[in-house]
């Protein structure tokens, strides 16, 4: 969630036409190397006061970040915090497509409005709530940008009146001082709290409510009508999220999805409405087998192992081998195992020397190792992508080195 020092004056001022020339100039400087103090400098001393600075700092700065995520970033304004907190817009736009046949929603928490644009996208009428107005000045500007109509309220989402007969969507805060949080009673505000307040519309048109990746199915206070979703965009995790009442798909408990990096491509998903049976602890085979991590956390590993005839390297480990190549599958990455090694340096510094020249990658599993120490003890041995990797893993009986190769699948 954006800071709320983002004053509404100020915020207004910067989306006007000297605001916007200020950004471009100031993101000028900075893309061209300038450092921030100096640009601060420059523009106090042009006549703006400190709050008008900082936020044109601000506003460049996160408009260089947002470049590698927004086609549209050079039109879009976005304080720093507001920018850490938006969605990918390639996420925004999957998520959105549950509300595709709603009439009317409200995006809760919206802040700058990255949520907000997907939604409105659809053609749905948005309101938009935010507790901060400077945040939501923002929010006008970009979606006047993309030729949105979006209303706007100033008001605390747990304070707010439920809507009736239409869905929410609400992005609260996922970081508390700094660090992402994992419990949902930590986002802020709350999400058992916004659940509470919206009862009505929860179990009625639904609630979609995003969360940080690493929430567990496991948490006391996850709905137990809910579905949990966990999404993926190429090979990172980014997110979580809550749906209930008509937003959650009939029956479904869990869900992985995998999204294209830029939004290209099929997007492939993975629902259950129960965990499926634990594969057994086996010897390692011929072949490592690491599951997509949204399937990992969506507690779906089993059941893609059980599919392909896999077993567990160990009873807390969500990595599985098999006795040869698994079919192709988006949802698991398959390794050749070269060799199973002690999980000592030496070991595995005697058998690269021993083999082609290709550069290694150093992976670990559950293994705590001082990555430094054990880099410097494969000293003259070439390191990147495109080689081996070796995969320290913890198992039941200890910590073993398995040395893999190309990927199969």
């Amino acid at each position: 969630m954006d800071s709320p020092e983002l004053d509404p004056e100020v915020a207004t001022w910067l989306v006007s036409d000297d605001g916007l020339d200020a950004v471009v100039a100031a993101d000028r400087e900075l893309t061209g190397g300038a450092d921030v103090l100096g640009v601060g400098t420059r523009l106090r001393a042009a006549g703006l006061d400190a709050s008008r600075a900082a936020a044109v700092v601000g506003a460049a700065l996160a408009r260089d970040r947002a470049r590698a995520r927004w086609p549209d970033a050079d039109q879009l304004v976005f304080t720093r915090e507001g920018l850490e907190q938006a969605s990918d817009p390639v996420v925004s736009a999957w998520r959105a497509e549950r509300f595709a046949s709603a009439g009317h929603l409200e995006d809760r928490a919206a802040g700058c409005g990255g949520d907000t644009l997907a939604l409105a996208a659809t053609g749905a009428a948005v309101t938009a709530l935010d507790a901060a107005p400077g945040r939501l000045v923002l929010l006008r500007h970009n979606a006047s940008v993309r030729g949105l109509r979006v209303e706007t309220v100033v008001a605390d989402a747990l304070r707010y009146p439920a809507p009736t007969g239409a869905p929410v969507h609400a992005d609260p805060g996922r970081r508390v001082d700094g660090r992402r949080v994992r419990r949902l009673a930590a986002h802020r505000p709350s999400v058992p709290a916004l659940l509470t307040h919206l009862h009505a519309v929860r179990s009625g048109p639904g609630v979609a409510v995003v969360l940080g990746p690493g929430v567990d199915l496991d948490d006391p206070d996850l709905p137990p009508d809910a579905e949990l979703e966990f999404v993926q965009v190429g090979s990172r995790l980014v997110e979580a999220v809550v749906w209930t009442g008509a937003l959650r798909r009939p029956g479904v408990r869990t869900t992985a999805s995998m999204l294209g990096e830029d939004g290209s491509g099929p997007p492939h998903t993975r629902s259950a409405d129960e965990r499926g049976a634990r594969l057994p602890v086996g010897p390692i085979g011929e072949v490592l087998v690491e599951v997509a991590p949204a399937a990992v956390r969506a507690r779906l590993h089993d059941r893609i192992g059980g599919e392909i005839g896999a077993r567990r390297l160990a009873e807390r480990r969500a990595l599985l081998t098999t006795a040869g190549a698994p079919p192709p599958s988006p949802w698991y990455r398959a390794r050749p195992i070269e060799a199973v090694l002690p999980a000592r340096a030496e070991a595995v510094r005697r058998h690269l020397a021993a083999v082609d020249e290709r550069p290694y990658e150093l992976v670990l599993h559950g293994v705590e190792v001082d990555l430094g120490a054990f880099r410097r003890k494969l000293r003259g041995l070439s390191t990147g992508p495109g080689g081996r990797r070796v995969e320290l893993v913890r198992t039941d009986g200890g910590a073993v080195a398995l040395v893999t190769t190309d990927v199969l699948t």
